[in-house]
């Protein structure tokens, strides 16, 4: 994925071994193989009780 300049930021939020609670919770989500290939689009907020 880091070859892929559209999924730059998200290669460092995903890959490798240190971010495999990263991947689990995306998976926990719905992610499928195809998407980690995708560009992402992030939203965040500023208060949460909870993760997904």
């Amino acid at each position: 994925m880091a070859e892929n300049k559209r999924c730059r930021y998200l290669s460092q939020v995903v890959d490798g071994l240190g971010k495999s609670a990263s991947r689990a919770m995306l998976r926990a989500v719905g992610f499928s193989d195809e998407d980690f290939r995708k560009p992402q689009v992030g939203i965040a907020s500023t208060w949460s009780n909870l993760t997904p």
